[in-house]
């Protein structure tokens, strides 16, 4: 392993177990162990390094995605297009190794600061454009207002069942388990389709009484 790759490494379970804020430069440097100056070498700073994080598994993430949509035929339901978007990201934190689990947490948590918005946009915006057209060829009767905001929660539940907490154990007793993320997509991907279909009944409506629809 490149001395890069060790500081990326670190920095990512680091940056995933507490936040941003909290790790230091000196935490890094402690847990790859290299000196300080090195990582002031090849990242410069901190928010440098941080963004080098986010990129590296995006870059992946992002040509997996690519690959699926590539994969789609004649033309595909709402179901299949939120498929090809989150498919990729559950079989890369089965199978991708130990990193993508640290990596799922640590997106989740930047996803839900307003302060990262445009980092993960940055990174995510040609898949992001992808999703919110191929939604809009999926089901014709959602409005573009409706398709984003229909986005935006789906990026939400993604989040959510990537950072693999604790809650669900909790609300069931240890009946269930979130970190079962096969079994978390098996009921989010219904959900999600399910909401969609519930907005574009939604927007009919509103077209078929005379309303506006963005």
């Amino acid at each position: 392993m490149n001395t890069s790759t060790a500081i990326l490494d670190a920095a990512e379970n680091l940056f995933a177990a507490a936040s941003f804020d909290i790790v230091s430069m000196r935490d890094v440097a402690a847990k790859a162990r290299v000196p300080l100056g090195l990582i002031n070498y090849h990242f410069e700073s901190k928010e440098k390094l941080f963004e080098a994080i986010i990129a590296r598994r995006s870059d992946e993430l992002n040509a997996r995605r690519r690959t699926a949509f590539a994969g789609l035929t004649g033309r595909p339901d709402v179901r299949q297009v939120i498929d090809v978007f989150l498919r990729p990201y559950l079989e890369l934190m089965l199978q991708g190794g130990p990193g993508w689990r640290a990596y799922g947490r640590l997106l989740a948590q930047t996803g839900q600061q307003q302060r990262w918005t445009r980092l993960i946009t940055r990174h995510f915006k040609e898949t992001q454009d992808l999703i919110l057209g191929a939604l809009e060829s999926a089901e014709p009767r959602l409005s573009k207002e409706a398709v984003a905001r229909g986005y935006v929660h789906m990026v939400s539940v993604m989040f959510g069942i990537f950072a693999a907490n604790d809650l669900l154990g909790v609300i069931s007793r240890r009946a269930y388990s979130s970190r079962d993320l096969e079994r978390a997509y098996d009921f989010a991907l219904p959900f999600l389709a399910g909401a969609f279909e519930a907005l574009a009944t939604s927007c009919a409506r509103d077209a078929d009484r005379g309303q506006v629809v963005a």
